[in-house]
């Protein structure tokens, strides 16, 4: 009988769970098992991958382990549980030294569902040929000509349009040579045909064994339950063991230097930068890491850190995205640099960074950044807060590292004994120096050199285009016959309906027939609303201001206010002096502007301050609070130019990687009031305004203006309408909300400038379609339709929502990634902003998938779907509404829905009505609203040459007015 023996077991009481380690001896598989009593139930593997080329193989073989396995052989069983399950995170993820295949769910029989399915997924894929030709690449013949295609080698596309992973990948080539953070796991596209299918199921047989996998989970669920699955499952199949695979270490070696090319759209002079990057011990070394962390936070904290403000205050350029500690290899890096440069400062920045390195070895930093950074580390271990995945898959993830790499497990979840070593450590003047000091005298640093690089893009083209010539001149009768009759096999087998009859299923009558359970919103005392939650001694207060009667005009402004006030002084504070006491002060503060369509269809805008700390931080929460509502500065021109310059050039730095965004903000904004907003806060429309805003800034007398602005603006701001959320354990969110003071400041209100830069209108009219092909150099496209349709509030709300989980699951899926490459197609349904939209992402085409938007609609109405078909959409929307959320996210959550005008009895009906859905029903939505409709379009286009389906070019950087 297979067992797994128990290692260690270990209490976190500020975790409210315990840590249990287990092996099982005859295989090495290692079981790591957060016992707590949280909603979700997670389940992840990770294995070591560490591939030696950039074809991509342990990525292709990421989305190939999910293609059907020998228990499964369904042609798509992850994407098919996603809508048979009710999990609330289903991924697969590749690292440089590891891929993981993580799940949650809140149901157990779901659970152990998906158990099921990783565990052969992961450990007995079929790893299909044809499979490999969607997934990973294929050569495609149109019209007699040569091509690639592939899901992988149009994502990978993609993804090399962020100048920051250009960065990322030339260091790890340059500092990290000999090991596998030398190559790109996710694959090079022009690297990626050189893999061979063969190769892929090599690297498979040789890296996913039990020997190397580590299981983590976590939940009210025995340990020995999901051991029994695995056993049976895995173990009893798979016998033996071999060595555990690490990645490599680097050679320590002496400093070197590089040039590292990255995409620019422009290449302009001052586009130039400089990265130093420094290795130093292993990550999973608990003082290695703390270590990292501390000089990160004493560094680079805030703006009165020394090298941040070293890098602020040069008069040129701006802080690199790159900087501080990255523990993602094997071996920590740290990174410091600058962007923004001219070449003739680069050699006056590295001098800069390094001596403000050697000021910090020799006068140390305050004993409270460094306090305040063990505040942070104690804060991060009770924090309950959620993202995109549960929070206890959060942690899981980040231990899995430590964990693959030999390292201490527990300490990488329990951060109590580390915190009373580094309390001893600080106290200690000198220890912070030496720090630094060991910093300076590694000798393994990288010195590299960043060149913007215009024709980035056009240079890998056309290396991909002499590649496929040459081998088209070479291409005889037999090589052809063999690419046409691979894909008539593969268009066929997408042509298959997939039989997933062997996959388990949680139906609707499985699911509880309530909404989940939100706070309820308590009477205000004193416009102060306070909510009670389990928040494991974290406190939070938000003051909100109702700014919706300003005009549309102003809202770039409201957003260049959110933007930047956080990092402007206050109360007689210069900006760095008041960075540096809002770190000491707490945790976490922040400004956002945000909108929401109310009972009456009217927008409103709220201005938001927040701030959350630990129960002790209480006094200083109301404090930060007060300061930065009632004691602004904008009399700190400099710092408001140079932050202007900063956001402004990073949000054209990043027009090709945040394609998708523009894209859905342009076809929406002309029939959505949210998303018209969005769009002028953050969208195209916005761009005008951020290239009339730089060119101001840049004289006295125009940043003298805008600061003038930005005081009318908190003027108008403070005069609003204020209300106070106030949340934390037991009674200490009464306490805390007795220690804010009403939300007023006696602040005189100002003239407006009417010569200063406005907020535009989009594109398009508001009501008026837009049609527009938004371009910036990229060698991929982002599509995106929409229609307006009825809200939440409406009976066929419900058949809304149920249409766009069968569009996405049943035809876009297989139309825009099986058959047409890109990475990502899917529909949505929003009631918040009345608006139905089908979007791809990282798309090589764009005429055809406007045209593949349409059909879907056709072959919805014309398509008698299963009963299965219909339930399973059910199911998707369903598990949506019950995704589990923090305490305090349910408190926002609630009070959205009451701004909303969605009471309890509302989310009822609408519940009722997806649960009762027929296909009848869907079919009679979508033939009023989408069929009959007049839908708006823009797409993303990286190229202009292609066929733009007549859609009316929009070129971002001429539009942003930037020269």
């Amino acid at each position: 009988m297979i067992t797994f023996e128990q290692v260690r077991s270990h209490q976190i009481p500020t975790l409210q769970a315990t840590v249990e380690e287990y092996v099982e001896p005859s295989s090495g598989a290692r079981h790591i098992h957060l016992a707590t009593s949280q909603a979700d139930l997670a389940f992840l593997v990770g294995f070591p991958t560490v591939p030696d080329s950039n074809d991509g193989r342990a990525h292709i073989l990421e989305h190939l382990a999910l293609c059907g396995s020998q228990r499964y052989p369904v042609r798509d069983p992850f994407f098919s549980m996603l809508r048979r399950s009710t999990a609330t995170f289903m991924n697969a993820m590749t690292y440089a030294d590891r891929t993981v295949y993580p799940f949650a769910s809140t149901d157990r029989n779901d659970f152990f569902n998906l158990l099921d399915v990783y565990l052969d997924a992961t450990f007995f894929p079929r790893l299909d040929y044809l499979n490999f030709l969607q997934e990973g690449w294929r050569h495609t013949l149109e019209d007699g000509k040569l091509g690639y295609q592939g899901v992988v080698f149009n994502e990978m596309k993609g993804a090399f349009t962020d100048p920051i992973r250009a960065l990322y990948n030339g260091i790890g080539a340059a500092l990290l040579k000999g090991t596998t953070y030398e190559v790109i796991s996710g694959g090079d596209p022009l690297a990626i045909p050189g893999l061979s299918h063969q190769m892929l199921k090599d690297f498979h047989a040789s890296h996913y064994h039990p020997s190397q996998a580590v299981f983590m989970t976590a939940g009210a669920i025995p340990a020995a339950d999901i051991q029994r699955q695995i056993a049976e499952r895995v173990l009893a199949r798979l016998p033996g063991a071999a060595p555990r695979r690490v990645p490599q270490l680097a050679q320590a070696g002496t400093p070197r230097e590089t040039t590292i090319r990255v995409p620019s759209q422009t290449a302009r002079p001052d586009e130039f930068g400089l990265q130093l990057a420094w290795l130093l011990g292993e990550s999973a070394d608990a003082t290695v890491y703390y270590h990292a962390n501390l000089l990160q936070a004493g560094l680079l904290g805030d703006a009165s850190a020394p090298l941040k403000k070293a890098m602020e205050s040069a008069g040129y350029g701006r802080p690199s995205r790159l900087n501080g500690m990255d523990s993602s290899p094997r071996q920590m890096l740290f990174h410091l640099g600058m962007d923004g440069l001219t070449e003739e400062q680069v050699a006056s920045a590295r001098a800069r960074i390094l001596a403000a390195l050697e000021r910090a070895a020799e006068d140390g930093v305050p004993h409270s950044a460094l306090r305040a950074a063990l505040r942070d580390i104690q804060y991060g271990q009770r924090d309950t807060s959620s993202g995109r995945m549960p929070n206890v898959m959060n942690r899981m993830l980040q231990a899995l590292p430590v964990a693959m790499r030999g390292g201490d497990v527990v300490g990488a979840l329990d951060t109590g004994a580390v915190l009373l070593r580094l309390e001893r450590d600080i106290a200690d003047p000198g220890f912070f120096k030496g720090l630094v000091r060991a910093l300076l005298d590694t000798p393994a640093r990288l010195d590299a050199t960043i060149v913007p690089d215009a024709a980035y893009f056009t240079a890998r083209a056309a290396i991909e285009e002499e590649r496929l010539a040459a081998a088209q001149a070479a291409l005889g009768d037999d090589e052809r016959a063999r690419i046409e009759a691979d894909s008539a096999a593969l268009a066929a087998l997408q042509g298959l309906a997939s039989d997933t009859s062997v996959l388990p299923r949680i139906k609707p009558g499985d699911v509880g027939p309530a909404p989940r359970v939100l706070p309820d919103i308590p009477a205000p005392r004193d416009g102060k609303y306070i909510f009670p939650i389990a928040s494991n001694g974290i406190s939070y207060a938000r003051v909100q201001f109702d700014v919706s009667a300003l005009p549309a005009a102003d809202w770039p402004w409201l957003q260049l206010y959110s933007d930047l006030r956080r990092d402007l002084g206050v109360n007689g504070y210069g900006y760095e002096e008041a960075g540096a006491w809002r770190q000491r002060m707490v945790a976490a503060f922040k400004l956002s502007l945000e909108a929401s369509v109310k009972a009456d269809d009217t927008l409103e805008l709220a201005l938001h301050f927040f701030v959350t700390g630990l129960r002790e931080e209480h006094g200083n929460m109301a404090e930060v609070l007060a300061a930065f509502i009632g004691g602004p500065r904008f009399d700190e021109h400099e710092r408001i130019a140079f932050l202007i310059e900063r956001m402004v050039k990073n949000r054209l730095n990043g027009l090709a990687n945040s394609g998708n965004v523009y894209a859905a903000l342009a076809a929406t904004a002309p029939l959505s009031p949210l998303r018209r907003f969005e769009d002028a806060a953050g969208g195209v429309a916005a761009l005008p305004f951020l290239g009339e805003l730089q060119r101001l800034a840049r004289t006295p007398e125009g940043i003298a203006r805008i600061a003038a602005r930005l005081a009318g603006v908190h003027a108008q701001i403070v005069a609003c309408e204020a209300t106070v959320l106030c949340a934390g354990t037991g009674d200490d969110a009464r306490e805390l909300a007795a220690l804010i003071a009403p939300p007023r400041a006696d602040v005189a209100a100002r003239s407006d400038d009417p010569s200063l830069p406005r907020g535009r209108e989009p594109g398009s009219d508001p009501g008026r379609p837009a049609n527009l092909a938004l371009h910036a150099a990229s060698q991929v496209n982002h599509c995106s339709i929409a229609w307006p349709v009825p809200g939440q509030k409406h009976p066929q709300a419900p058949a809304l929502a149920v249409a766009a989980e069968l569009l996405t699951h049943q035809l876009l899926h297989q139309a825009l990634r099986e058959k047409g490459g890109a990475y990502g197609g899917s529909a949505s349904y929003a009631g918040s902003a009345g608006l139905f939209t089908m979007g791809s992402y990282r798309d090589p085409r764009l005429a055809a998938t406007y045209a593949d938007f349409h059909a879907a609609i056709d072959r919805l109405l014309e398509t008698e779907f299963s009963d299965e078909q219909v339930e399973e959409a059910i199911i998707c929307v369903i598990k949506g509404l019950d995704r589990p959320a923090s305490p305090f996210d349910s408190v926002l959550n609630a009070w959205t829905l009451k701004v909303r005008g969605i009471d309890t009895a509302l989310r009822q009906r609408f519940r009722d009505g997806v649960l009762g859905c027929t296909q009848a029903g869907v079919k009679a939505a979508v033939r009023q609203w989408l069929k009959q409709g007049t839908p708006s379009r823009a797409a993303f286009a990286g190229n202009t040459t292609q066929d733009l389906d007549g859609m009316q070019v929009v070129d971002l950087l001429a539009l942003s007015k930037e020269s």
